[in-house]
This record gives structure tokens, C-alpha cells and sequence, in this order.
């Protein structure tokens, strides 16, 4: 497999904005009483001046979405699986999406599930997976799906990561 760079305008772009775009409303309408964020919105309130190239290397990093809950700043990264039996991640993301206060959520296109998995499990598990080429890992969405230390669904991350019950 070859380097892909990112495109915007691609199918994959396309259908993981709209994938992020689906978490954010849904956990944002589910817990109206916590100030969830998209990450460039709340990077750019903090400093105007930023780029989207710098804008898009702290997303790296900090993932799509974030909230402060009891007093700390939490990160959630939406990834979306195009395929039906793997999916692509992105090997930078891998290397610098890390923390305690961080989780992945991956979406699917042929099932309706949504996944929550801590990051630093995460990076564990795709240690063990052969990069396909410079940019990513192709992960097994059975893995995603059957991971230990998962939450399936918005309600039962939120309970798992903060103990809220709806």
C-alpha cells in the first residue's frame, strides 16, 4: 500500500467529518450541562492567531473533540472505518494521540456500534500490528469491536470515564 496523503474532499474525509460531526451532536445533546468543544474551535478561542497547518498538528495530538470534566480537559478522536474488515490509522496520530485523558471513538459504515477505547491501550494493542507504509496501520475492525477496556456507546463511555448515569 502506498503513502495516502490527507484529502478533504475524499469519500473517507467526507464520511469521517460527518462521523465526528454525528458524536459531537449526540454527546453534546446527551449531557447538555458539559461544554463539549470541537478541538480547532477551542484551540483558536485560545489563540486567534493559529493556522489551520498549525491548527491541524494539534489536532494530532488532541483528537476532535474536547470537554472539561471536574476540572480536567478531556479528548476524544473520531475515526470512522470505511471498510468491512479493516481500517485505516494514521501512524502519527498513533504516536502523539496519547493520555490518560484521552479515548478514540471509532465509527463504522456497515455497522451502527460506536467504540470508545482508551488511548493508551490503544497504541498498545496497534504496537503489534506491521505498519502498511509510512502513514498507517490497517487494524482489523473484529479487534476494534472485541477490545477489552472498551465502552460501546456515548452512555456507557460517559459512565465507564465518569461515572455518569443517565
Amino acid at each position: 500500500m502506498s503513502y495516502t496523503p490527507f484529502v478533504a474532499t475524499s469519500p473517507r474525509a467526507i464520511a469521517g467529518i460527518g462521523f465526528q460531526n454525528k458524536v459531537f451532536n449526540q454527546i453534546s445533546d446527551l449531557y447538555p450541562e458539559i461544554d463539549f468543544e470541537m478541538t480547532w474551535d477551542y484551540f483558536k478561542s485560545q489563540n486567534p492567531e493559529l493556522t489551520d497547518k498549525e491548527l491541524a498538528i494539534l489536532e494530532k495530538s488532541n483528537g476532535d473533540i474536547t470537554y472539561v470534566f471536574n476540572g480536567q480537559r478531556h479528548y476524544i478522536e473520531c475515526c470512522f472505518a470505511m471498510g468491512s474488515n479493516v481500517s485505516r490509522l494514521c501512524e502519527m496520530k498513533r504516536k502523539n494521540f496519547i493520555g490518560k485523558n484521552k479515548w478514540y471513538c471509532y465509527g463504522f459504515a456497515n455497522i451502527e456500534s460506536i467504540v470508545f477505547i482508551p488511548s493508551s491501550v490503544w497504541q498498545k494493542y496497534t504496537s503489534f500490528i506491521e505498519p502498511a507504509d509510512r502513514s498507517c496501520r490497517m487494524v482489523p475492525i473484529k479487534s476494534i469491536l472485541n477490545l477489552r477496556n472498551s465502552s460501546t456507546g456515548i452512555k456507557n463511555y460517559m459512565s465507564s470515564v465518569h461515572e455518569i448515569q443517565t
